[in-house]
């Protein structure tokens, strides 16, 4: 049960930043060139990627034969997102928005540990992928998974409330 609520909130972290993406690509081939990886050609097609990248996670996660595949791109992608923040923010960029969906927050270091995580938790249900589940077992795993994921967005709500109140605070000193 645990593996299949873990899957479950892979799914719900790459369907809201998919939904996210596609609802407003333009403003997410923004935020793609704010994080200064790509030449100014490639930030269109890096973009689509990502959201095709996204799609797949989506999509292949659904199916029990292709979900190993899923969970792999998925912390993939994870990874790779994780790294985009840690170059920007060894660089000194931290005001730029990550693009992740949800509450908007700027780069951090707890962006990064939380990609490592979600990394850590797509990766538990590679070592026993759930199978022979009862409805029962399989709608415990649901509402875990659902609230693994109000977890996530909570996380991520207290993270963009925070840097609010740091960016509030240097104002006000700045007055």
């Amino acid at each position: 049960m645990v593996s299949l609520s873990l899957v479950v909130l892979t799914l719900l972290v790459f369907l809201g930043a998919l939904l996210h993406k596609m609802f407003d690509f333009v403003e997410f081939q923004g935020y793609v060139a704010d994080y200064r990886l790509l030449p100014e050609f490639l930030v269109k097609p890096a973009a689509l990627f990502l959201l095709v990248m996204e799609a797949g996670v989506v999509l292949l996660i659904l199916w029990a034969p292709t979900r190993p595949w899923a969970l792999v791109l998925a912390v993939s992608l994870l990874a790779l997102y994780a790294l985009a923040i840690t170059v920007n923010l060894r660089r000194g960029r931290t005001h730029v928005e990550c693009g992740c969906g949800g509450a908007p927050q700027w780069l951090s270091g707890a962006l990064v540990w939380r990609n490592l995580i979600l990394m850590v938790l797509a990766l538990i249900p590679l070592w026993h992928l759930p199978v022979g589940l009862k409805a029962s077992e399989i709608a415990t795993a649901l509402a875990a998974g659902i609230f693994l994921w109000f977890m996530v967005r909570f996380f991520e709500q207290i993270n963009a409330n925070w840097q609010q109140l740091a960016l509030t605070g240097r104002r006000r000193k700045h007055l």
